[in-house]
């Protein structure tokens, strides 16, 4: 599948006051004939900080809402704590999306809302539906769209049973969000992970991972994929570099981004 970039940045990325820039990473996704048109707008790992300045989250959510896109779909780490989350959400909420915004949660906001109750209150505000192990079912153009998300795997319980339908269909499309790449049986048609950074340091193509960052922890986790997309099983697998950065500020030979889906 082709990919393209709208807007690209040098690639050593220090970001200790929140800076939000990405690029727009663009894919198309070969799907059923009534999800042909249909446009997707993916963001994982803002990483806001308590620094952020809100001109750079109008600034993301400007270069979001440019894009139009018929869902927005979130992959989790908005950021380390509740308010530069809850600052984000409003900006988001201004995203046109007619047919959904859904996300799911990733390690760190479990960790920045222990009551998850309240990051669900804080996206339902936005129009944000959080999955947690949950299916929606959209009618598209006489088709229907399975839109499903999975706990994250560091501290939550993430099961696959039951999201959504386990064989393939010309009148289906199932579109699975996750924190974390991962295997998952049925595998969807589509699944949009982040959680890597695209290693946040790359160096020759040498990342964290490839000397075995999170090995242990990642053996279940399809580890070996750090960007972009790929295949596996019956599906398809995206994931996303996202945008911030956890533990160091920095990123080097990762341009941080957002993925725009347009189905064909």
């Amino acid at each position: 599948m082709a990919a393209w970039q709208f807007f690209s940045k040098p690639d050593c990325y220090c970001a200790p006051c929140g800076d939000l820039r990405c690029a727009v990473t663009g894919h198309h996704i070969s799907a059923p004939a009534f999800m042909r048109g249909v446009t997707a707008l993916f963001i994982a790992d803002v990483h806001a900080l308590s620094a952020t300045p809100d001109a750079a989250m109008t600034a993301l959510k400007e270069k979001a809402a440019a894009l139009r896109p018929d869902l927005l779909l979130l992959g989790g780490d908005y950021s380390d704590k509740p308010g530069p989350a809850e600052r984000l959400f409003e900006r988001l909420a201004a995203i046109p999306a007619p047919l959904g915004r859904f996300g799911v949660v990733g390690n760190n906001d479990r960790e920045a809302f222990p009551d998850i109750d309240r990051l669900r209150r804080t996206m339902a505000r936005a129009g944000v539906e959080l999955l947690i192990n949950e299916a929606r079912t959209l009618r598209v153009n006489g088709g229907t769209l399975t839109v499903a998300g999975l706990d994250e795997y560091r501290h939550g319980a993430p099961d696959a049973a039951g999201l959504y339908a386990d064989h393939p269909s010309p009148d289906r499309f199932r579109l699975l969000l996750s924190h974390y790449p991962c295997r998952v049986d049925p595998m969807p048609d589509l699944m949009l992970c982040g959680h890597t950074h695209g290693g946040q340091f790359n160096l020759l193509g040498v990342t964290p991972y490839t000397v075995g960052f999170e090995r242990l922890f990642a053996r279940r986790l399809a580890s070996v994929f750090i960007a972009g997309l790929h295949p596996l099983d019956s599906g398809q697998v995206l994931v996303s570099k996202g945008i911030g950065a956890s533990r160091l500020p920095l990123r080097v030979g990762v341009r941080p981004e957002i993925n725009f889906i347009r189905f064909d």
